[in-house]
């Protein structure tokens, strides 16, 4: 009889240590300045998009790394590499299909685990759309900054970059445009979370009518246990303001594995 309690007690207690690690993994991937490697494969889907109601679809590869710099501090470095097919969005213009504008950010943060981290550096963006239309033709720089704050089983945090065009197509309007996402998530345990993460953007350059996008929604997710951790989502929005009302709504589906940053590079 004991025995058998104690074979019981030792199953209990690797299901729960089992399930935490499933927590802290989420915790990890819902902070962006976490000593952690990633590689995302985002797709949007953007409903009602255009004069024809048609539907815009972009897949986002967004790979980031942390390396160790020094004693005190990590570098954050991440990538936004865009795929894009999207619909005419006004009579007369064709769809265009192709490799969208590629966006680096660089945040220095201070190294070690701890409830609030800070990170800021600079932004760039590459002039890399293989069509007009998927592209500014201009290279654009910046600032990037984010915060991330975790009490219990919440996390929450912002992350923002500012982009002003210095080169490229003459003919092309100026970039300066703010982008700030924030988000919120309730960890359920087992790995499940529920949340918040909406990227909002200002165009400064165009008609205060035609400004801001704002959209509205959430989602859930899931870690999934492996030889890498599998972070699993899907979210939903639509918009309080967007320009021209160029869409209805958007669904997002995203796969991304985790990887221990000092699993590929030993100190």
């Amino acid at each position: 009889m004991i025995k058998r309690m104690t074979s019981i007690m030792a199953a209990c207690c690797a299901l729960t240590c089992a399930a935490d690690e499933l927590t802290h993994w989420a915790k990890q991937a819902q902070n962006p300045l976490a000593d952690l490697i990633r590689i995302p494969a985002e797709t949007r889907l953007d409903f009602g998009y255009g004069h024809k109601g048609a539907v815009n679809w972009t897949t986002a590869l967004t790979p980031s790394m942390v390396s160790r710099i020094s004693t005190d501090w990590n570098l954050v470095n991440r990538l936004n590499i865009p795929f894009k097919y999207q619909p005419g969005r006004t009579p007369g213009e064709k769809d265009s299909f192709g490799l969208g504008d590629i966006l680096y950010e660089s945040l220095y943060t201070p190294f070690g685990s701890r409830k609030i981290s800070l990170g800021a550096g600079p932004a760039f963006q590459i002039p890399s759309g293989t069509d007009p239309q998927l592209g500014t033709r201009k290279w654009s720089a910046g600032l990037a900054a984010a915060v991330n704050a975790e009490t219990g089983p919440l996390v929450f945090g912002l992350r923002a970059n500012q982009l002003w065009s210095f080169a490229g197509d003459n003919h092309r309007p100026d970039v300066n445009q703010t982008r700030v996402e924030y988000w919120f998530y309730a960890n359920l345990g087992n790995g499940w979370w529920i949340g918040t993460s909406p990227v909002n953007t200002i165009n400064w350059e165009a008609s205060s009518d035609k400004r801001w996008t704002v959209p509205i929604g959430g989602g859930f997710g899931k870690i999934i246990d492996g030889r890498l951790p599998l972070n699993l989502k899907l979210e939903a929005y639509s918009f309080a303001e967007i320009p021209d009302d160029l869409s209805d709504g958007s669904l997002f589906f995203t796969i991304e594995y985790l990887i221990p940053e000092n699993a590929l590079f030993k100190r």
